[in-house]
């Protein structure tokens, strides 16, 4: 999602006043030294707090994974924050929290904080918890979603040896979505299952898929992820080391034109101004798009809203270079550093990361992929609900060549980023050619980088 400036300063303003508050409270013996909140003792319970944001049903499928963590945990009581509302409310409600001295045991933190949150010393370290755990072992669970949040506090790299400081919620592949009922309507062969089409192809296609005009108008596509476009591209957002801009290259830019030519010239994809209108979302709903793009955590809704037939195929290929890559999103379950109770807030993340019943109740409900490699390669796959190609999302979580994370994953802010989102309107405008614009923006995205903004 992308965050305004005004959150953003909102954002700075409030980790500052939450470090000087945390210094202060600590000074003058204000702090307890844990997470004060809810956690602590109460009777003859442990009592701990537990916090995250999402919908109504996440709400409910969590309950429902509490009340399972409490009943093999006799004596623990967990108190659960549920934030609806964006990621951008909950991480006010979250900074909010620390000024106060009253963080929350176990939290969600989403991965383009991480970076800045286990800098700050506000995580605690996982490392021997999970070295002394029974119920993990080497292979259990998605390699790449345990190792992504390592953090090296002498090199400030993530995914390396370090410290781990967070246990995946989920791991949740974006893979391309298409509307089997168009398809067969417009007399359009279906994807292959295991074979992508090309970005020729691609074109091609979503023009047989486009008809109509105005609020009726039937798009090929909606518009294309862009990171896909790039990384297939032989292009990045950061060098190697994470250190530097590199959208200045002509791979680059001919990825960004590429993804702004779908509406532009090919009219296979909405304008600018339709997109405001109406977004890809809610086209793709009413049945307004021939493919679009998805994550796991868009199937309740789809199962509930969409009334025609859709499934789920291959990342289309760049057909120069041979790659087809796509994003991987997650979001941590993290401990608080100051938590009184960190045994059984370790645990508690553990289980919402990697027990059976959790996991079953987090895939049956449509939520996620299951973190756990097996249940995900069987009773996932075999699940009697679309998208009946769920190989392609674990194609994508088991191939590093198919799945790659966001760059702002890997930064310390992300302000860079979503200047960059803003001010990429006037490519997707036609105000300026991709060219131009990659240009214009390098050095004032590596500022941003550099935190001076």
């Amino acid at each position: 999602m992308k965050k305004t400036k005004r959150f953003k300063k909102l954002m700075a303003g409030l980790l500052a006043i939450a470090t000087t508050a945390t210094v202060v409270l600590t000074g003058c013996g204000g702090g307890d030294g844990g997470s004060s909140g809810d956690g602590g003792k109460s009777g003859n319970d442990v009592v701990i707090t537990f916090a995250g944001w999402g919908s109504l049903a996440e709400k409910q499928n969590f309950t429902k994974m509490i009340d399972k963590f409490e009943e093999t945990h006799p004596g623990v009581k967990v108190n659960y924050q549920h934030y609806p509302g964006t990621e951008d409310d909950y991480m006010v409600k979250l900074v909010s929290n620390v000024a106060a001295n009253k963080m929350p045991d176990v939290f969600y933190l989403p991965t383009d904080e991480f970076v800045e949150w286990a800098s700050a010393d506000r995580l605690l370290d996982m490392t021997d918890y999970l070295a002394k755990s029974e119920n993990y072992e080497d292979g259990k669970i998605w390699e790449k979603a345990v190792d992504m949040y390592y953090y090296n506090s002498e090199t400030g790299a993530v995914g390396e040896d370090g410290g781990l400081y967070g246990l995946p919620k989920d791991l949740g592949p974006w893979a391309m979505v298409y509307n089997k009922t168009l398809f067969e309507q417009k007399g359009v062969a279906l994807p292959d299952p295991v074979e992508p089409m090309t970005l020729d192809e691609f074109i091609d296609v979503a023009k047989k898929l486009t008809s109509g005009s105005g609020v009726e108008k039937v798009y090929g596509t909606a518009n294309y992820t862009l990171e896909s476009a790039v990384w297939s591209n032989n292009a990045d957002y950061l060098s190697e080391d994470k250190k530097t801009i590199t959208v200045d290259t002509p791979e680059f830019a001919e990825a960004l034109q590429w993804v702004a030519d779908l509406a532009l010239v090919h009219g296979v994809a909405p304008t600018t101004s339709e997109a405001a209108a109406s977004g890809w979302f809610e086209r793709w709903c009413n049945g307004k798009v021939g493919m679009a793009w998805m994550g796991p955590w868009d199937q309740p809704t789809f199962w509930e809203s969409v009334t025609f037939e859709w499934d789920i195929m291959p990342t289309p290929v760049n057909e120069e270079t041979g790659k087809a890559i796509s994003w991987l999103g997650s979001a941590a379950l993290c401990v608080s550093a100051t938590s009184k109770e960190a045994q059984v807030a370790y645990e508690l993340a553990e289980f919402l990361c990697m027990d059976e019943e959790a996991q079953t109740i987090n895939y049956e409900s449509g939520q996620a992929v299951p973190n756990i490699i097996e249940m995900a390669e069987n009773d996932y796959l075999a699940m009697d609900k679309m998208p009946a190609n769920k190989q392609v999302f674990l194609d994508i979580l088991k191939n590093p060549e198919k799945g790659q994370f966001k760059p702002t994953y890997y930064t310390k802010n992300s302000s860079w980023h979503d200047y960059f989102v803003t001010e990429a309107n006037k490519v997707y405008s036609g105000e300026m050619t991709a060219a131009e614009f990659c240009k214009m923006i390098q050095s004032e995205l590596q500022d941003r980088l550099n935190g001076n903004e």
